[in-house]
């Protein structure tokens, strides 16, 4: 057994060690991180390009022809499955496949399968038609005259294949923004380095010679190094860009993908625009941006950054952990500008606070006035014996008492307008329904106000503002009575999880048309003098607390008014609690 050295051997031995390497590095990932699709293709593209350029380096250094026709034989192990497995992972990376199961194996590597049966047992000289052996600057040299099965099995298949490949990964680049180019382009290079070498080679273009050493085997040199950086630049097995992140290439959000190192290996088209925005890029780490993210948390947190002209940016940042085996492999990060929506909070905390300012006003200032004109209208109105003056200040008694009215309802919706947080706890009905029943009572006393004969033991989800619900439907049900004695009948059913107030008057009723619009905002009645805030009033308070308020008729004439609640124990710890009630329709028929 002899041997020959030539320097033109040593790339083709780089190619191999580095995919050698490059298997390992797969095989470790899988053993550590877990076995996926990619994984197991990139695997078999390594064994391919090891095979190849071994058995190229070991026909070009031997010297014995019946070796060397061995060997080269041999390589094609490597060369035949090449280009579909290359396919196979094109397929995978880009999730047209999700898993490669043995019908994907059997269709791209059965022509492969044949060719190689051709190939070593060559009938009719369809794979080999004469191996001539030549010395060429001192070496000897292996010349194959192939015949029509590598043509078509072999070659064109491969390029087909190859081709197909280089198409998918370019598209899926060019579809889904600049940050793929790169990474895109360097694994279309690696694909294609060894049809443009046997191009030039085929060609005579120089360092090329159809006469001299066969160069083609050390194009896998360009693949391993194209596909090498694509691994550890862009992490292009960790974290698949082109994979993961064709669903979110249309989201308004800039997604960040990050590898262990916090650095940025992938964004999508809006987290394109941020990087642009603070003149950073792909590769650098996350902390260019802001220095505040902080990737241990997952919740929604807003952050102040600055951009480059010093403008100030308000991002919502939301952060995800990716895990292997319970190891960190990187993370997601998805930011949304919310400038707009900062300043818009910014506007209404303003608005807020010039509102609670307006609401101490009318709370203080206002209603102390009305009261002092209130308060003497009536004193000079127990002094005058003139009727017309008489009927004057029974006008401003009336419009200022409007006036008072006004003021408190106007408060007491400003209030439930301004909680921040939810004030509901429970609440004895009992006691507030039997105040405001009887301060009706003495504030009209030709009203009939029929109360049950018991007070219901029975607690609801409420605040300080339940008195005001009842209050205002109270008043409602005198003040629009058309009677001379106005009547009302009070009632309190007590459900499983809810408690029905049912408030019904004697007066003109509501017609079915405007059931629904009496609660609307403005709305005052028929021929009412109030100010139309009460009913909007009691269904703001009555939907805050999780309840509902309708309107139902009344027999033989009049309307009732049904408050429904939600049920609670006395001492209750979760005012939170949020039962999903029925609908009007199915409370009316219990």
């Amino acid at each position: 057994m002899s041997w020959q050295y030539t320097v033109f051997a040593l790339p083709t031995l780089f190619a191999m060690v580095v995919s050698a390497l490059l298997g390992i590095y797969s095989l470790h990932h899988m053993r550590t991180k877990g076995r996926s699709p990619v994984l197991s293709a990139f695997f078999a593209v390594d064994v391919g390009l090891v095979l190849w350029t071994g058995f190229s380096a070991l026909k070009l250094l031997h010297t014995t022809p019946a070796v060397k026709l061995l060997f080269y034989k041999l390589l094609y192990l490597g060369v035949a499955p090449l280009g579909p497995l290359v396919f196979l992972f094109v397929l995978v990376h880009t999730d047209r496949i999700r898993r490669i199961r043995p019908r994907h194996i059997v269709t791209v590597l059965s022509i492969p399968l044949v060719f190689l049966v051709i190939l070593f047992t060559n009938p009719s000289d369809l794979a080999i038609e004469t191996p001539r052996f030549i010395e060429s600057n001192g070496l000897v040299l292996l010349r194959v005259d192939v015949g029509p099965a590598h043509l078509l099995l072999q070659l064109l298949y491969n390029a087909v294949l190859s081709t197909a490949a280089v198409g998918i990964i370019l598209y899926e680049a060019f579809r889904l923004g600049r940050s793929y180019i790169q990474q895109a382009i360097l694994v279309s290079i690696g694909i294609a380095a060894p049809f443009i070498f046997a191009l030039f080679s085929s060609l005579g273009v120089p360092p090329f010679n159809p006469e001299g050493v066969n160069l083609v085997p050390t194009s896998a040199a360009v693949t391993s190094l194209a596909i090498g950086i694509a691994v550890f630049r862009y992490r292009f097995l960790e974290l698949p860009p082109l994979a993961y992140t064709t669903a979110m290439e249309a989201s308004p959000d800039g997604v960040f993908v990050l590898d262990p190192n916090e650095r940025i290996v992938h964004v999508n088209n809006q987290g394109a625009s941020f990087l642009e925005q603070f003149a950073a890029d792909v590769g650098d780490p996350i902390t260019k941006i802001s220095p505040k993210f902080d990737l241990t948390t997952s919740h929604d947190d807003s952050v102040r950054v600055t951009l480059d002209d010093g403008t100030p940016m308000f991002l919502s940042v939301r952060s995800q952990r990716l895990t292997r085996q319970d190891q960190v492999v990187g993370w997601v990060i998805v930011f949304r500008d919310v400038t707009d929506l900062h300043r818009q909070k910014q506007m209404i905390l303003d608005q807020n606070e010039k509102l609670r300012l307006l609401n101490q006003i009318i709370r203080h200032d206002i209603r102390n006035d009305t009261a002092v004109v209130l308060g003497n209208a009536r004193l000079v109105d127990e002094m005058v014996d003139d009727e017309a003056v008489s009927k004057r200040l029974k006008t401003i008694i009336r419009n200022s008492e409007h006036t008072a009215e006004l003021t408190d309802t106007v408060r007491n919706l400003m209030k439930t307008m301004l909680e921040d947080e939810e004030t509901a706890h429970p609440t004895s009905i009992g006691g507030v329904l039997w105040d405001e029943a009887n301060e009706i009572i003495e504030g009209n006393p030709n009203a009939v106000v029929d109360l049950p004969d018991e007070r219901p033991d029975v607690s609801v989800m409420a605040d300080d503002m339940l008195g005001t619900v009842f209050r205002n439907l109270l008043t409602n049900a005198i003040r629009h009575n058309d009677t001379p004695e106005p009547g009302v009948t009070i009632s309190v059913e007590e459900q499983p999880d809810t408690v029905l107030v049912r408030i019904a008057d004697n007066g003109p009723g509501i017609p079915n048309d405007r059931k629904d619009e009496i609660f609307g905002r403005g709305e005052k009645g028929f021929e009412s003098p109030g100010t139309g805030l009460g009913l909007y009033l009691v269904d703001t308070i009555v939907s805050d607390y999780g309840g509902d308020v309708w309107v139902e008729d009344n027999t033989p004439r009049g309307a009732v008014f049904v408050t429904r609640l939600r049920k609670s124990e006395l001492g209750q710890s979760d005012p939170g609690s949020n039962r999903q009630l029925s609908s009007p329709e199915e409370a009316r028929s219990k």
